[in-house]
């Protein structure tokens, strides 16, 4: 303000520097009010991104909570029939209720979506006929008409509904993934044409003041160094350089939290597997750490082919690797270990001139309550040792 009240007092004897001056300070205002908008804009925009991943989140929870209130209500139904223990049904009951909670959280979550709210509409109708239905045969079975409500289960009752149910699910969580994958991309090219916007306010002031701008540019090119070298240093501290797997530090760090939520609900079983190369000296011996190394790879994208999509395996030794098995019990996690085995065991790897067969040993255990990481750990690995000094290429469950 003191600045513009000076070069007005000028007179006209004032050459064009003043008027120069005044252009100067000018734009240096529209710099500081377009910096201004262009850094509001890019905060609100984030923000938008933030809700919509917190949402989908929220909706991918409930969903997986409705997955497993159905196979609740099937397992407490199955069990009743079986045993005609009325215990049998208290994770029956247990689904119903969560089933009803979430399917409302689900509906209120869904409000502002048409299109899912139809989908959500159809899984209502569908689980209201999946309830009808088990209903029905535990009323059979309460009024001594077990052989009905066996039949009825045979002929499929509930299945098809349950399929319906959880095809359902799958598509609303498709769906969700899929809008917040638009909406991400959407935050991203605002985010691309504001940072865009900034360069073109920066090139102005290097126009006015140079010395500054260029100041600017050294700390932005510094901030961006450090955000990429900061980057890549949690890449590597996590990752397996030579596979690409999660290496111990970070495979244990999802151990320790797949545990904690096991611990926390009891309905959601957990298994742990190690595994590691039969011989695996003697192949570096005889072909050549190349060769080696080329193995392990194979291993690596043998076992990422095998395994579930919701299983996580990590490397955690130089021929040593671990698999989560989330949601799996003892029986479950041991039939994939075997697919697993069967995977590695039959297609050798051809290195150079060489064919290299080889074989994988495994030990699988199961959570139980009051394990910790390194007492799963432990029974897995002795589990392990049982399958090494059994002759190797084999599975083996801890007692």
């Amino acid at each position: 303000m003191w600045l513009a009240k000076q070069v007005a007092r000028r007179s006209q004897r004032s050459d064009w520097r003043s008027y120069f001056l005044i252009a100067c300070v000018a734009l240096l205002a529209i710099l500081l009010a377009g910096a201004s908008v262009s850094a509001t804009r890019a905060a609100r925009e984030r923000g938008v991104a933030e809700q919509w991943q917190i949402h989908t989140l929220e909706v991918l929870i409930e969903s997986d909570r409705l997955r497993t209130a159905s196979l609740s209500k099937l397992r407490g139904e199955g069990g009743y029939l079986l045993t005609d223990d009325r215990r049998f049904l208290e994770p029956y009951f247990e689904g119903v209720e969560q089933g009803e909670t979430s399917l409302g959280r689900l509906v209120a979550l869904t409000a502002d979506n048409p299109e899912q709210q139809l989908r959500v509409g159809a899984l209502k109708r569908e689980l209201s006929s999946f309830d009808a239905t088990l209903e029905g045969i535990v009323a059979l079975q309460t009024s001594g008409r077990k052989a009905e409500a066996i039949a009825r289960v045979r002929r499929g009752a509930g299945k098809t509904s349950l399929d319906r149910i959880l095809s359902t699910l799958d598509t609303i969580e498709h769906n969700e993934r899929r809008l917040l994958a638009e909406r991400t991309l959407r935050a991203r090219q605002l985010a691309v044409a504001n940072e865009r916007y900034q360069y073109v306010l920066t090139a102005i002031g290097v126009l006015l003041l140079t010395l500054t701008v260029l100041a600017t540019i050294y700390v932005r090119q510094a901030l961006h160094s450090e955000a990429y070298a900061r980057r890549e240093l949690q890449r590597s501290a996590s990752t397996d350089a030579l596979t690409g797997l999660p290496n111990r530090r970070s495979f244990i760090d999802a151990l320790q939290r797949s545990l904690e939520r096991a611990a926390t609900d009891p309905a959601r079983p957990l298994s742990l597997a190690i595994f590691d190369i039969d011989h695996f000296k003697q192949i570096n011996d005889r072909f050549g750490h190349p060769a080696g190394d080329g193995v392990i790879r194979e291993v690596a994208r043998r076992a990422g082919e095998s395994l579930r999509k919701r299983d996580l395996v990590g490397r955690i030794g130089g021929e040593e690797f671990a698999i989560i098995f989330p949601q799996a019990d003892l029986d479950t996690a041991g039939m994939v270990c075997e697919r697993l085995r069967h995977g590695i065991a039959d297609r050798p790897v051809v290195h150079g001139d060489a064919i290299i067969p080889f074989t994988a040993s495994v030990g699988v255990a199961n959570f139980k309550p009051g394990d910790d990481l390194d007492h799963l750990m432990a029974r897995a690995d002795a589990a392990l040792y049982e399958a090494k000094i059994g002759g190797r290429n084999q599975v083996r469950r801890a007692a």
